[in-house]
C-alpha cells in the first residue's frame, strides 16, 4: 500500500483487509510524506495485526507511481496485489485472486473488476470496462488494468527489474509487461469498491453513462496521451531485446501514429495492424477520426 495523506479513508481499508477470508497476507506500508495523521493511523494498524508493517526508511515525494515501485524492490514475495489507500475490498477478494493466479506458471497479471463507491454508497457500475488482451489493443488504452485491482506473481516481476525511468504509472507499466511477455486474465467479478472523492490522486472518473458519453465528444483530449507515450517509449527502450520481432513492428507502428501528419495514414495503420483500445475495436477508429493524435 502506497499511502499519501489517506486518512480520512485508510481505517475503513485496513478493516477490509483484516476481514478477508484469505488469513496468510502481508501488508507493506511505505508513505509518500502525508501531512496528516495517515502514518499515525497505520501505526495503530501495526501494533493491532503483526501482519501489517510500516516501512520508514526516509524516502518520500515520489509520487503514487514511485511509490508503488519503490515497494516493489522493497518486498519479496511470490505475489502481490496493490492497496489503494482508501478503497473498500470485499471479503473474498484476496482468496478469489489468490485462487486463479496460483494455478498460472507463467508470468502473470490477473484482475478482477470492482463497484464504485462514492459518498457511502455503492454505485453499481463497474470500474473496468475496456479489456486489453494483447500489445496490439493495449498501445493506445493510455492507461493500465487498474493497479488495486490486480495480483501479479514474481516471475512477471522479475521480467521488469530493473524498472525504466519514465513510467507513466506502476499499473500501466505492470500492463504493458503481461501483454508483452506474459498472460492476462480477467476475473469477471466485483471484488472491490472503488472509492470516488475529491481528492483521490488517480482515476477520477465520469459517473453514467450520459457523462462518459459526452466527455467523450467534449473533453478535447488526444488520442495518444504524451505521459503514456513516453512510457511506452521506455518500455520499448528497456525492454527491446525481449520483445518478438512481431510486438515491435507493432511498437514501431504505434510511434508512426504520433508522429505522422497525415490522418489518412494514422487511419490505415490502425487498420493494416488491427490497433483497437482494449476489446472495444471501433473506439480507436472514431478517436483518430475525431481527435488529434497526440498532445
Amino acid at each position: 500500500m502506497a499511502t499519501f495523506n489517506g486518512a480520512a479513508y485508510i481505517g475503513e481499508q485496513l478493516d477490509s483487509l483484516i476481514n478477508q477470508t484469505y488469513r496468510y497476507w502481508q501488508l507493506v506500508v511505505h508513505d509518500d510524506g502525508s501531512a496528516d495523521d495517515t502514518v499515525a493511523i497505520v501505526s495503530e494498524y501495526c501494533a493491532r495485526d503483526p501482519r501489517i508493517t510500516l516501512l520508514t526508511d526516509g524516502i518520500s515525494n515520489r509520487g503514487a507511481a514511485g511509490n508503488y515501485l519503490h515497494l516493489l524492490n522493497e518486498v519479496r514475495s511470490d505475489l502481490f496485489l496493490f492497496c489503494d489507500q482508501d478503497d473498500i475490498w470485499l471479503p473474498h477478494k484476496v482468496e478469489r485472486m489468490v485462487e486463479v493466479i496460483s494455478s498460472i506458471q507463467e508470468p502473470a497479471l490477473v484482475y478482477a473488476n470492482g463497484y464504485f463507491y462514492q459518498s457511502g454508497s455503492v454505485r453499481h457500475q463497474k470500474t473496468t470496462t475496456i479489456h486489453p488482451r494483447t500489445l496490439r489493443d493495449s498501445l493506445f488504452f493510455n492507461s493500465g488494468i487498474q493497479g488495486c485491482s490486480t495480483i501479479i506473481n514474481v516471475q512477471l516481476l522479475a521480467l521488469l527489474k530493473p524498472f525504466p525511468d519514465q513510467v507513466a504509472m506502476h499499473d500501466h507499466l505492470l500492463t504493458m509487461a503481461a501483454v508483452a511477455f506474459g498472460k492476462i486474465m480477467y476475473i469477471d467479478e466485483v471484488l472491490t469498491w472503488y472509492r470516488q472523492h475529491d481528492r483521490n490522486v488517480t482515476g477520477n472518473q465520469k459517473l453514467g453513462f450520459n457523462s462518459k458519453l459526452q466527455s467523450f465528444f467534449t473533453n478535447g483530449v488526444p488520442v495518444v496521451d504524451v505521459a503514456h507515450f513516453t512510457a511506452n517509449k521506455a518500455f520499448y527502450n528497456q525492454y527491446h531485446a525481449l520483445l518478438n520481432d512481431g510486438h515491435k513492428k507493432l511498437f514501431q507502428a504505434y510511434f508512426e501514429y504520433v508522429y505522422t501528419r497525415s490522418s489518412w495514414k494514422r487511419l490505415l495503420l490502425v487498420l493494416k495492424n488491427g490497433f483497437s483500445l482494449g476489446d472495444k475495436k471501433g473506439v480507436l477508429l472514431l478517436k483518430t477520426m475525431l481527435r488529434k493524435p497526440i498532445g
